[in-house]
């Protein structure tokens, strides 16, 4: 698999998919918060917001959106028509909500759909991804087209479990390289480590190769405070751990994909 979207010979640029075995572990708020986090770091970032069942990415930036991804799969909009640039400097293409056109995108729709973007913006550094939650095939199809996936889990049997269902599956596509699990709402880094490496363990025994790990996401009011009252955590709490949480993972991303 091609892992690098060339857009011209002065470019390379990526996308990194957040995904979840099971909804309620943060993904969208994740997905949000570290694309935000990688502006700050100079990144030029799109957000695909690819969750049809609860495409909300655009409440949680403050988004005027009056198109989404479904114009798009459709054809009756280009991708610079649906997608709109935001406050915070992203460029955000809205989901659909239980569009069953998007619900049915294949592999090919998908990878034209990401080429169209960088196409469309030819500045991008990075793509994310925000998948659904679950193992739908809609949901595989757009984990597929990442070059790095991210898979996020709490510190709870059924988000461990789902996390697993998840990791397994791309195991058996041969595609547990640039893997990596994402452990959120921990106490601290020594508690994601820790979860971390109990994932690990489990994949290492029943799958017999390791899964990837970069930064954990701590547990903090702030984002709570933050996601009620519309505010952005890295202006308004920008000495919050998760603030500090976000632009080490997002730091630490940006130096894999260079990497490729």
């Amino acid at each position: 698999m091609e892992r690098v979207l060339s857009v011209d010979k002065e470019q390379k640029a990526g996308v990194i998919g957040i995904a979840s075995g099971k909804g309620g572990v943060g993904k969208t708020t994740i997905s949000v918060n570290l694309a935000i986090a990688l502006t700050k770091l100079g990144k030029k970032v799109a957000l695909i917001d690819a969750d049809l069942g609860l495409a909300n990415a655009q409440i949680l930036l403050g988004a005027n959106a009056p198109f989404n991804l479904s114009d798009v799969v459709k054809g009756s909009k280009e991708i610079k028509d649906v997608a709109v640039e935001t406050k915070q400097g992203l460029i955000l293409v809205p989901g659909a909500s239980g569009n069953s056109e998007v619900a049915n995108l294949n592999s090919l729709q998908t990878q034209s759909l990401i080429q169209s973007l960088f196409e469309a913006y030819r500045g991008l550094d990075i793509i994310i991804v925000d998948s659904a939650a679950g193992l739908s095939s809609s949901n595989l199809t757009f984990i597929r087209a990442c070059d790095l996936r991210l898979v996020v889990m709490q510190d709870e049997p059924a988000s461990i479990a789902d996390a697993y269902g998840l990791i397994k599956l791309q195991s058996l596509e041969k595609r547990m390289k640039d893997l990596f699990i994402l452990p959120n709402r921990v106490e601290n880094q020594a508690g994601g480590q820790k979860l971390f490496e109990k994932m690990n363990g489990v994949c290492m025994r029943f799958l017999e190769e390791p899964v990837g790990y970069l930064h954990s996401l701590e547990e903090d009011d702030a984002m709570r405070t933050a996601s009620r009252r519309r505010e952005d955590i890295f202006e308004k709490y920008p000495n919050s751990k998760l603030a500090i949480s976000f632009t080490a993972l997002a730091e630490k991303l940006a130096a894999e994909m260079s990497a490729h």
